[in-house]
């Protein structure tokens, strides 16, 4: 277990604390909430919720906090996993439970040493002003996630257009599959932001819920970007079954022209080979050079044909 004194320029806390002293940020997993729930008092159900796995976002207010569960975005073997972040945000703390050591919290640890993309944060060091830095930080990972599927599937879209192959078939559907977990993921963020904007058990100060309003603007903004990056996925499948077919359409004109030039042939042979007493050119001796060369003037003939109306 972590704790920072937000007040204090985010100074490490390592002996005994009480609520109500100062403004603190805890950072601890599921297996310290035990411990921390001597302090702070916890509902039992959102205990069971953080030592559970595969949670949904969700927010629920009480009447001395809030909880919430978000689902951070990250890339794990080309494929996009859900890191759960649970959140209870009081008056005078912000505690963060994690179950699998998300790295955005180191992230958000490092900017602020280093002073960086937290100037809000350091001018109103609140825990509610904490939360709105935490949110942010998850709305830009996952538009991150969410802009780069979208340049891999401009990149298929192009590998598509050059030459199709059976492997984008099949990078499609896992695509789409992602998608389909994006959308579950972050859904449920819309719901979120607009209940943290109604404030319903004011724990948020009224003079920073227009912070929250901007967070929420960014969660519709990436609610867009998602919505866009499956209509391009819709695209980027249409081509590929349009190319798919334009092939399929060459290949079969290929065959079409070659039974449309040996169908005569065929014909040909078919007559000659008949067995009747009396056939033309049957006994003479030059009868096969003379089917032969009137075969080949035959394919000769199609062939100009062909090109004349460009089939070939």
């Amino acid at each position: 277990m972590e704790i920072y004194d937000i007040a204090n320029n985010f100074s490490s806390v390592t002996g005994d604390w009480n609520l109500g002293d100062n403004y603190y940020w805890i950072l601890c997993n599921a297996e310290e909430l035990n411990i921390l729930n001597k302090k702070i008092k916890m509902d039992t159900e959102t205990l069971e919720e953080c030592k559970s796995l595969r949670q949904s976002a969700k927010i629920v207010f009480f009447a001395d906090y809030i909880f919430m569960v978000f689902n951070v975005l990250e890339f794990n073997e080309n494929e996009i996993v859900s890191r759960e972040l649970n959140i209870y945000l009081g008056k005078t703390y912000i505690v963060t439970v994690y179950k699998n050591n998300p790295h955005i919290l180191h992230d958000i640890l490092k900017d602020i040493e280093q002073g960086k993309n937290c100037f809000i944060l350091k001018k109103n060091p609140r825990p509610c002003i904490m939360l709105y830095y935490i949110l942010d930080s998850i709305i830009v990972r996952n538009y991150n996630i969410v802009s780069g599927l979208e340049a891999a599937a401009d990149k298929i879209e192009i590998s598509i257009l050059k030459q199709p192959k059976t492997e984008h078939g099949h990078q499609l559907i896992v695509f789409r599959r992602q998608l389909y977990r994006i959308r579950k993921f972050l859904n449920p963020l819309k719901y979120i932001g607009d209940s943290l904007v109604i404030n319903e058990n004011k724990i948020i100060e009224e003079e920073y819920i227009e912070y929250f309003k901007s967070i929420n603007i960014k969660i519709g903004k990436l609610m867009q970007t998602e919505e866009n990056l499956i209509q391009t996925l819709a695209l980027v499948r249409e081509a590929y079954e349009s190319e798919i077919s334009n092939k399929t359409n060459e290949l079969m004109k290929i065959f079409a022209t070659i039974a449309s030039i040996f169908l005569p042939i065929e014909i040909i042979t078919a007559i000659f080979g008949m067995n009747f007493e009396w056939q033309p050119l049957k006994h003479s001796h030059y009868g096969f050079y003379v089917v032969l060369f009137f075969m080949i003037v035959v394919v000769i003939v199609i062939v100009k044909v062909f090109k004349r109306n460009k089939w070939l």
